[in-house]
């Protein structure tokens, strides 16, 4: 059965249910439960109630309506840019399912300050099938599918279509069109599903397009094709120019210090979650006066994403006994949300 938004409906083989609120993929819907929280379900485990009587009377309506676009782009969007991250890049990441292991989420990642139109597709052979479409937000995630093992092993690759833009000016981005190979024996071989920056959970993610890395390789190629006549001509220009004095920028010193537990300990599995966070503040509070003894000008704490508490209590601390030194978050191209970055020069806040 194919389930409509504003449907109601029940779990098949449990207690409650809820109102489909959006349809995810051919197999997946959401649905906002009984207690307001959205949930994706497979529709094989669902059951129709009830369905709004104008989608009943639209469908059985004999006289075609104005098409639909089916993605509504948000205009009220505030494009809120995080500095240094204007070079598009998107990634796809596939995330075990907490509850049950044959299943893994699929998820897409735009990590730039634009927002993207995307259509996601699995290819067999020369069929095509859409997964999912829609718009994604910059700088964010969003979970496209829970796919089956069974599903993944039929799939042999993944096509991604993507148009980058901004509710306000910008610089003109290229559209993406990349077909990702879909290797099913790697979703059980050891090191691919690995620490990351987007999850708190290990996950195998795949980069699907990087605008720096193509301009790179671009470079590369034309230098490639450069003559040696060609260097010549320009060595011999470099040597007739008058050589101008160089001032050299002084390299800033900087620490970098990661505060994750398995980094501090060896067997952190056998620790309680309090033990955890007081070797985690101890070791914060050490290297923090180290560096200022080394005469460091910048340290940067990893402390990850998580639940908050080791990112608020690190904050707190230099609030109260540190109040001399600035902190902001560190570079999110490299650490996302999961690091602070202190500045131990005096300068008072």
């Amino acid at each position: 059965m194919k389930f409509q938004v504003g449907d109601v409906v029940r779990y098949l083989n449990d207690v409650g249910g809820g109102v489909v609120q959006k349809i995810v993929s051919p197999m997946i819907v959401e649905i906002v439960d009984e207690s307001g929280f959205i949930v994706p379900v497979r529709e094989n485990e669902l059951i129709l109630i009830e369905r709004p009587e104008k989608q009943e009377q639209s469908r059985s309506n004999s006289v075609p309506s104005a098409p639909q676009n089916p993605i509504e782009i948000d205009e009220s969007i505030e494009d809120d840019d995080i500095e240094g991250n204007e070079i598009p890049q998107l990634f796809m990441a596939f995330v075990r399912n907490a509850k049950d292991s044959s299943l893994f989420e699929l998820y897409l990642i735009n990590d730039c300050n634009y927002h993207i139109l995307y259509v996601l597709s699995s290819e067999d052979g020369n069929e095509v099938s859409r997964i999912n479409s829609g718009l994604l937000e910059a700088n964010s995630k969003y979970m496209i599918a829970q796919i089956s093992y069974e599903e993944i092993s039929k799939m042999e690759r993944l096509h991604c279509q993507a148009v980058y833009f901004k509710n306000k000016k910008y610089a003109m981005q290229n559209a993406v069109d990349v077909q990702v190979a879909i290797n099913p024996v790697k979703f059980y071989k050891p090191g691919v599903f690995i620490v990351n920056d987007f999850f708190d959970e290990d996950a195998y993610v795949i980069s699907v397009y990087d605008a720096a890395d193509i301009q790179y390789k671009k470079e590369q190629e034309l230098l490639r094709n450069i003559e040696p006549r060609q260097i010549a001509e320009s060595m011999q220009t470099k040597n007739v120019v008058e050589k101008q004095p160089v001032m050299v920028k002084k390299e800033e010193k900087i620490r970098e210090i990661d505060l994750h537990i398995h980094e501090l300990v060896d067997n952190p599995e056998q620790m309680k979650s309090s033990e955890m966070l007081d070797i985690q503040l101890q070791t914060f509070e050490r290297e923090l006066v180290k560096a200022v003894s080394d005469g460091i000008e910048k340290i940067v704490f990893i402390h990850g994403v998580g639940n908050g508490i080791l990112k608020a209590k690190i904050r707190g601390c230099l609030d109260r006994d540190y109040p001399q030194y600035f902190y902001q978050d560190a570079s999110f191209e490299k650490y996302k949300f999961g690091a602070t970055l202190v500045y131990l020069r005096k300068v008072y806040r």
